[in-house]
């Protein structure tokens, strides 16, 4: 806890920047969390549409400043007027709220996600030189890449749009080269970080945080259940089964638990997962050796209505689908209940990598990965998941690790073996060894911020005073010829 004295003082000030949903960016959340444990007050600036865990929403050092979202209407614009309003009001309200909602003179670091790099890099570097901040750059994917798959734009490209999305590439590259630090996800992304723009950054790898993950009882997976509704019998959830003496078990005729979690956006092809669970459901009909399966959906997305639409047009009868609400808390017990995790993201850039599948990894659950570039760097196919590129090949999977479940499914318990005794350094350990050295996050003591705020504050008097005095004459004499 931070007593009152500790709060009196003034302290080296953090803005963690992220133009896009603060409760749906874990990664620069834990960065926050970091910052603050280290000694840094921290603003975390951006859209506040749901909200992040208890350690970042009652953390005595941390605070939430949210941004307007442009306004619906200009979703409805030609994404040739749509961009540039958006990247105006963005601007606007992102650079109103580093002034005048950050410290004036003790900001020492401004740490932003990357996408969107427009405005956000821009307004944070212009912030870092008027307030005397290091400005340092997460690398999570591309600006420039994302845009070429919302409108389908190809390398080189003329059209109008293709230009835009040409100029936004080279405008993300010269702002990689304007700030102090760049961190990025992976090693494929940082050597092309340096082919491309000959920017220069540090790999700092997702990894699960300890405050995140534990391990999670069979009550509070009772409980959890209890509460969305999956309850068929008195004491029963559709996992557990609660005795007369208040003990927990696993029920043997259990579902296999899938878990998928999904933006619902067209980078996330969901329709490969949907395939392959109606051939399970046909594989199924035939072979008594097959669970019936529960898969979980988590996540919000513009294609989520469509999707649900799609599943209930399947009639399944052996795979029962839930896509419940949860909050941020309770999102890791129901990680840890789940046998197995599906994740569906592709890049379009190629080079970032799935967070939830970290998050599975810190569950301790096996992944299903759909395969691209460099996914290789988290998922050892056949040690801690299976890597599939199509809905044939998933199907094939599932049939295969689910068979014999819960006690006669040699490949999954092995991938379950192998998944919790995998070293898989923590978030922390990472951030200490990797991120706060190669981006300087860590706060000096609290007697230089204030020194320093005391210089950057006089300094500034100093020159507000020095026009007034010229203007009114004072120093006229001091530079006059002598009699």
């Amino acid at each position: 806890m931070v007593t009152k004295e500790e709060d009196d003082e003034i302290r080296s000030e953090a803005a963690v920047v992220v133009l896009g949903d603060v409760g749906r960016s874990p990664r620069m959340c834990n960065h926050a969390k970091m910052l603050a444990d280290g000694g840094f007050d921290v603003k975390i600036i951006g859209f506040y549409d749901s909200i992040p865990g208890e350690q970042i929403t009652n953390h005595p050092r941390i605070k939430i400043v949210g941004i307007p979202a442009p306004p619906d209407f200009m979703d409805s614009l030609p994404a040739i007027v749509q961009l540039p309003l958006k990247l105006i009001w963005n601007f606007v309200t992102l650079l109103l709220a580093m002034a005048f909602r950050t410290s004036a003179f003790n900001l020492r670091v401004i740490l932003m996600q990357n996408p969107p790099g427009l405005p956000t890099a821009i307004v944070c570097f212009l912030i870092s030189l008027i307030k005397c901040s290091k400005f340092t750059i997460d690398w999570h994917n591309y600006m420039y890449s994302i845009l070429q798959n919302k409108y389908n734009i190809a390398d080189g490209d003329t059209s109008p749009k293709g230009k835009i999305v040409k100029g936004v590439s080279i405008l993300e590259g010269i702002c990689g080269k304007l700030s102090d630090y760049n961190l990025c996800v992976t090693d494929a992304m940082r050597r092309d970080l340096m082919k491309r723009w000959g920017v220069r950054a540090n790999t700092f790898y997702d990894r699960p945080p300890t405050w995140k993950f534990r391990p999670t009882s069979l009550l509070e997976i009772h409980d959890l259940y209890s509460k969305l509704g999956e309850v068929p019998k008195a004491n029963e959830t559709i996992l557990t089964r609660k005795s007369i003496d208040g003990s927990l078990t696993l029920l043997p005729d259990r579902p296999l638990v899938l878990l998928s979690s999904t933006s619902w956006t067209p980078d996330e092809r969901f329709e490969i997962l949907l395939d392959a669970l109606v051939d399970y459901e046909e594989a199924a009909k035939n072979d008594k050796e097959l669970p019936k399966i529960l898969l979980i959906i988590t996540g919000k997305g513009p294609l989520k209505a469509k999707y649900l639409e799609n599943i209930q047009k399947k009639d399944l009868k052996n795979v029962k689908i839930l896509t419940p609400w949860l909050e941020a808390d309770d999102y890791p017990k129901i990680l840890a209940s789940a046998d197995l995790g599906i994740s569906l993201h592709t890049s379009t850039s190629g080079l970032d990598l799935p967070m939830k599948v970290v998050d599975m990894f810190g569950a301790k659950i096996p992944a299903l990965a759909l395969k691209f570039k460099c996914i290789d760097e988290l998922v050892g196919d056949r040690v801690n998941g299976y890597l599939f590129e199509d809905s044939n090949q998933l199907s094939r999977q599932i049939v295969e690790l689910s068979r014999g479940f819960p006690n006669r499914c040699e490949d999954l318990i092995r991938l379950k073996r192998n998944t919790r005794e995998m070293k898989f350094e923590s978030w922390e350990t990472m951030w200490k060894r990797s991120a706060a050295p190669a981006a300087n996050l860590t706060p000096p003591d609290n007697g230089f911020a204030k020194l320093r705020a005391i210089i950057q504050l006089s300094f500034l008097v100093i020159m507000i005073l020095i026009p007034i005095h010229l203007a009114m004459g004072t120093f006229s004499g001091l530079f006059s010829p002598k009699p």
